[in-house]
C-alpha cells in the first residue's frame, strides 16, 4: 500500500487534544457504544461487503466500527487524529489479535492508493473544515484509495434534518457533573457553530467548535465532482427514503 502524507500547519479546533480526551464519555456514551454491533450489521449488507474485504474507517474516533469489523474477519484500517484514541485502540486490538491498523493522521493528508474495497466516515465526522475545498480534498483522498468498484459510505446531520430539530440550548447531567451545548446557525445555515460546557469538580471548561452541514443535493454534487458514481442517499443504514424527516443523511458512491 502507498500512503501519501502532505504536511499541514494550520491549528484548528478538532487539532485540540484536549477536547476528544476531556468530552469522551459525551462523544462515547455507553449507549452509542452498546449500538456498535448493529450498526455494523448494516454497514455489511448496505455496502455488500465481502468476507475478507479492506476497509478505510475514516475518523474512526475510539475504534469501534473498526475493531468491530475485524472481529468479523475485514482487514480494517482505522483513522483519527486523536493519539489517544488510537494508541488504545491498538492496545485492544492486539489483545484481541484482530487484523487492524489504527493510525494518527488528518484525513485531508491521508491517501492509500487503490487499496480499500470500502470507506466509512460515520457520525458527522464530514465537514470539519471551514475552507470548502478541504472538505473537498477528503473525498478527493477516499476516492483515490478505493479500488476500481469500491464502495463509500458517508453519514451526516443534513440540512434538511437540522432545520426541523434545531434547537439553540441543550443541557444534561453527567456522572459528575453537568453538560451544557449552545448552537448557532451561521451563514444563513451553512454552518452550526457549537458551544461546548463541561461543569464539573467546581470547574468549568468549554470548547468551540464549527461544523459544515450539507443537503441532500450538495453531498451527491461533492461526490460526483470526486468522481464518484452510482450515488444512492438514505434517511438511515437500512436504506430508507431521504427527507426532512429522516434520521440521517447517508450517502453512498462508488468509484
Amino acid at each position: 500500500m502507498f500512503i501519501l502524507v502532505i504536511e499541514m500547519s494550520k491549528k484548528e479546533w478538532f487539532e485540540d487534544q484536549w477536547f476528544w480526551e476531556e468530552y469522551r464519555p459525551i462523544l462515547f456514551p455507553k449507549e452509542r457504544l452498546q449500538s456498535t454491533s448493529s450498526q455494523v450489521d448494516r454497514f455489511i449488507d448496505l455496502l455488500e461487503l465481502r468476507e475478507g474485504a479492506k476497509i478505510l474507517d475514516l475518523a474512526c474516533g475510539v475504534g469501534r466500527h473498526s475493531l468491530e469489523l475485524a472481529r468479523r474477519g475485514y482487514e480494517v484500517t482505522g483513522l483519527d487524529l486523536s493519539e489517544t484514541y488510537m494508541k488504545d485502540a491498538s492496545k485492544r486490538a492486539e489483545e484481541e489479535g484482530l487484523n487492524v491498523e489504527f493510525v494518527t493522521e488528518d484525513m485531508r493528508t491521508f491517501v492509500g492508493e487503490e487499496y480499500y474495497d470500502a470507506a466509512i466516515n460515520f457520525w458527522s465526522s464530514f465537514g470539519y473544515f471551514e475552507e470548502e475545498e478541504d472538505n473537498y480534498q477528503v473525498l478527493e483522498n477516499v476516492y483515490t484509495s478505493l479500488k476500481k468498484g469500491g464502495i463509500f459510505l458517508i453519514d451526516v446531520m443534513g440540512k434538511e434534518i437540522m432545520d426541523r430539530i434545531y434547537t439553540e440550548r441543550d443541557w444534561s447531567r453527567i456522572d459528575d457533573g453537568f453538560f451544557l451545548e449552545e448552537r448557532y446557525l451561521k451563514n444563513n445555515g451553512e454552518y452550526l457553530e457549537s458551544d461546548w460546557i463541561l461543569i464539573k469538580d467546581g470547574k468549568v471548561k468549554e470548547h468551540k467548535f464549527i461544523y459544515k452541514l450539507y443537503t441532500e443535493r450538495e453531498i451527491r454534487d461533492l461526490l460526483i465532482r470526486a468522481g464518484f458514481s452510482s450515488i444512492e442517499i438514505y434517511g438511515d443504514l437500512y436504506g430508507s427514503e431521504y427527507s426532512g424527516e429522516a434520521e440521517r443523511l447517508i450517502a453512498v458512491g462508488e468509484r
